[in-house]
């Protein structure tokens, strides 16, 4: 019996992984260019706009007209001031551990293989730890938008 759970688990999680890697379109090879794509993490401007200490790659998508896919990092100890955006946010934990604060929720820890996923306007805030530097994808099914909010 705990051998099928653990199964059943191990499905339902390989099922959620799909989706938000694959969007709801199906796989990303199916989507991709025909072409190597190369982005370099050292991009600057919008989404890192203003916070030292803020890098990205733009993965895959336009983030001024539709969905798209980043991976950021952050340096060890930077912090991030209360914001929302009009898109939901899928967020995936890749190195360092983030504590990431949900407004009217708990403080989340999220570190390499963990999901946090928040609606719509939702106001969040937070952090990279310090020790090491934070690196994490995020994927937003619609337009980047930054609305600065106060606690």
């Amino acid at each position: 019996m705990r051998k099928r759970l653990f199964l059943a688990g191990l499905s339902g999680l390989a099922g959620a992984l799909t989706v938000v890697l694959t969007g709801p379109t199906g796989s990303l090879a199916d989507s991709g260019p025909s072409r190597p794509v190369y982005h370099s993490h050292k991009e600057q401007g919008s989404p890192c706009e203003g916070l030292d200490g803020c890098t990205f790659v733009q993965l895959k998508g336009d983030p001024k007209t539709g969905p798209s896919e980043a991976m950021f990092t952050l340096k060890a100890g930077t912090p991030f001031s209360p914001h929302w955006h009009t898109s939901p946010e899928h967020v995936v934990g890749v190195s360092g551990v983030m504590l990431w604060h949900v407004e009217g929720r708990k403080t989340y820890r999220v570190g390499a293989g963990d999901y946090l996923y928040y609606p719509s306007k939702a106001v969040h805030w937070g952090k990279c730890a310090p020790g090491a530097d934070c690196v994490y994808y995020v994927y937003d099914s619609e337009p980047y938008d930054f609305h600065p909010a106060e606690r």
